[in-house]
């Protein structure tokens, strides 16, 4: 069920005071949510009720918002949050998320009754999920259904053995926590328990976790087994971490690791280029760059739109239309990769291209068709959009494995646009998408790395951007790439919300808002553009808190992981700067409030992860801040014009040098290899001064 966000004011306000609803700030443009009003007021009586003690009522009451919410063509729905104080953003609630906390928050006598009614009803559940084609994912839902039944116990640790029998040791570890979280006095048994999350964190090369789980499970071992087991967990942390020679260095995030921070272990002393810097994409085959609306000329810097990845000693890159890779070594061409749509050369310079590695498959998202242009005596009637369609390519087979624009047609993706590069755990790839349905309508998606089948599907909001005369879309909507963090996927809609969603089923857990550059009407003939000042970042999470620098918006806010409450907002230019913010360089949990560097004209800022606390500010006169950059080993790499990167020390932001490089653009760090990308061209140099 849609609403308008515009009727939310009256939900709002009857959930809370008139005054502290009036003192959130509206948005700059008119956003609709799957809101559901009935839920809504489901959910209020059945706090109520358990409030007077009247338990069975709210159980009913909460069984039937369980049972309504997640199914039908709407998905899961939202409830408004409780009001905050003024100025604070809008914020909302997952529904199943609170009939959940509201099940949990029964006392004895209420899960005495729950069990009673429904435990026959979720032991039969529990039975048709282990049968069912991804039965993971369903003992999920199961568990979602029926969080504090007898069998609940049963459905986690079911889940948690899947997970372990497939080697999805972090799905495995995270489901073995929640077991003990919430149902650590009806395990029979707990000490098996640790036993299975000791065994994660050997296998995730987690030594300091190994060391506070061995103690308790001492007994009836051999003396040294604990140390043995600590030796394993780094000898796994090595191998995870491509230190080992035959593991060999890779790069399978574009930022790093799910949570975009780019924070790398490796030396930051980068030598000369291995090779000359290989084209794999000519400006003129880009068609000549716009900022983001047509009719705005690009920066002198040309931008910085491919992030490359690293497996197997080749260097994968993408473009709008095509994958290609290089020897990380020679820069020789590797074995052609067949497009597999139109050519397409692709003038906006918002867009990101990049893919992500895992289970051995290549997944990233490629142009699959466009929406025709139409012009009326000159006047616009429709632009040019492509839409991008998710595709899987087999590594050791070198062939393609799936493609979207195949398997979604006929379905209700079919028309579905994944403009971003995907994000990888464990076998699956999670993806924000948007479809142009009158509104655009924003989604998330995960799907399975190896068959390309969907897992899950959320819709978070639906928005819009600058329209034609005629009503038409006159730019394509874009997405950043989302995170994924201790079992949530973080999402920046660009469309004036940023949301939390849970990694195995999509469930909502919050959508919270943010301040919006508004979206005007047509100027006469023609379209108004927005001034997008925003380069196309990544959500990164630190410390606990979701970074987002949306592209529609003029700040940058740090949000609660676990709530969405704001923590804190900044502008991206501030008086005195040296110019105006546009790239989220990288981030770091170097210490417990972490932190955030950023850059933009000539002016590079370093923001507290927690407090967004101004920790020191650089500028690079003469220069320009052109990419992405990294952390290693306590050094900021920052990329600017001239072919150059900066190192600032993290702590104190003091600059320790300066590094000729072989393009403008982004620079990541990777075992041996620096690689660069700018201008459709990549180059890799040597870590330090010798070839390894």
């Amino acid at each position: 069920m849609r609403a308008c966000v515009v009727a939310v004011i009256f939900v709002v306000a009857g959930a809370a005071p008139p005054a502290a609803a009036q003192d959130q700030r509206a948005p700059a443009n008119q956003l609709h949510y799957p809101l559901s009003d009935d839920l809504a007021d489901m959910l209020r009586s059945a706090n109520a009720a358990r409030g007077r003690g009247e338990l069975e009522a709210a159980i009913d009451l909460y069984r039937a918002v369980l049972d309504q919410d997640g199914g039908g063509r709407g998905g899961y729905q939202l409830a408004p949050a409780p009001a905050a104080g003024r100025g604070q953003p809008r914020r909302y609630l997952g529904v199943t998320e609170q009939a959940i906390a509201g099940l949990r928050a029964l006392p004895p006598a209420g899960v005495k009754l729950f069990r009673a009614r429904y435990d026959f009803r979720a032991g039969s559940a529990f039975d048709a999920a282990r049968g069912a084609p991804e039965p993971f994912v369903a003992l999920a839902r199961v568990y979602e259904l029926y969080p504090i039944s007898g069998h609940a116990t049963r459905i986690l640790e079911a889940m948690a053995d899947l997970a372990l029998e497939r080697g999805d040791l972090e799905r495995a570890a995270r489901t073995l926590e929640a077991l003990l979280a919430h149902h650590r006095d009806e395990l029979p048994d707990p000490t098996r328990v640790r036993r299975k999350q000791l065994l994660c964190a050997v296998g995730l090369g987690q030594p300091e976790r190994v060391r506070a789980l061995a103690p308790a499970l001492q007994e009836g071992q051999r003396r040294g087994w604990a140390d043995d087991l600590v030796l394993r967990a780094i000898e796994a942390e090595e191998r995870r971490a491509g230190r080992t020679q035959d593991a060999g260095p890779w790069l399978h995030l574009v930022r790093a690791d799910p949570a975009n921070r780019a924070a790398v272990d490796a030396r930051p002393a980068v030598g000369p280029a291995r090779f000359a810097p290989r084209t794999f994409e000519s400006q003129g085959a880009a068609g000549g760059f716009e900022r983001f609306m047509p009719g705005q000329p690009t920066a002198q810097v040309p931008p910085s739109r491919h992030l490359p990845l690293l497996h197997g000693g080749r260097v994968f890159v993408s473009t709008a239309d095509q994958v290609f890779t290089f020897d990380a070594r020679t820069g020789d061409p590797g074995p052609r990769i067949s497009r597999l749509g139109p050519h397409f050369p692709d003038g906006n310079a918002k867009a990101q291209f990049g893919g992500a590695i895992t289970r051995e498959t290549f997944v990233a998202p490629l142009v699959n068709d466009v929406v025709n242009e139409q012009q009326f005596r000159g006047i616009p009637i429709k632009v040019k959009i492509p839409l991008r369609k998710l595709a899987g390519f087999d590594i050791p087979n070198w062939r393609w494995l799936w493609n979207h624009a195949r398997t979604l047609d006929g379905t209700p993706y079919e028309r579905w646009s994944f403009p971003a590069p995907p994000t990888a755990v464990e076998g699956l790839v999670f993806a924000p998408a948007f479809a142009l349905e009158g509104f655009v309508n924003c989604h998330v998606a995960a799907f399975d790395a190896r068959t390309g089948e969907r897992v899950w599907t959320t819709w978070v909001v639906s928005g819009q951007v600058e329209q034609t005369m005629f009503g038409e879309h006159s730019t394509e909507p874009l997405c950043a790439p989302v995170a994924v963090s201790d079992g949530v996927v973080y999402y920046s809609s660009s469309f004036g919300c940023a949301a939390a969603l849970d990694a195995t089923t999509g469930r909502p857990l919050w959508v919270t808002e943010y301040e919006q550059i508004e979206v005007r009407p047509p100027k006469g003939f023609y379209p108004e553009p927005r001034d997008i000042t925003w380069e196309n970042n990544a959500v990164s999470v630190v410390s606990g808190v979701v970074v987002v620098a949306p592209l529609d918006s003029p700040t940058f806010v740090g949000l609660d992981a676990r709530t969405g409450e704001r923590l804190w907002e900044a502008r991206q230019r501030v008086p005195g700067a040296a110019g105006m913010l546009s790239f989220i360089v990288a981030a770091s949990q170097h210490d417990a409030e972490g932190a955030v560097v950023l850059g933009g004209g000539a002016e590079v800022r370093c923001v507290g992860a927690r407090s967004g606390k101004l920790l020191w500010r650089a500028d690079v006169r003469g220069r320009t801040v052109a990419g992405r950059g990294c952390v290693a080993d306590g050094a900021v790499l920052v990329p600017l014009s001239g072919n150059e990167v900066a190192l600032f020390d993290l702590v104190t932001g003091k600059r320790s040098g300066t590094l000729s490089v072989g393009l403008t653009g982004n620079i990541m760090l990777v075992g041996e290899h620096a690689l660069v990308t700018g201008g459709g061209k990549l180059v890799v140099h040597r870590i330090g001064s010798r070839d390894f």
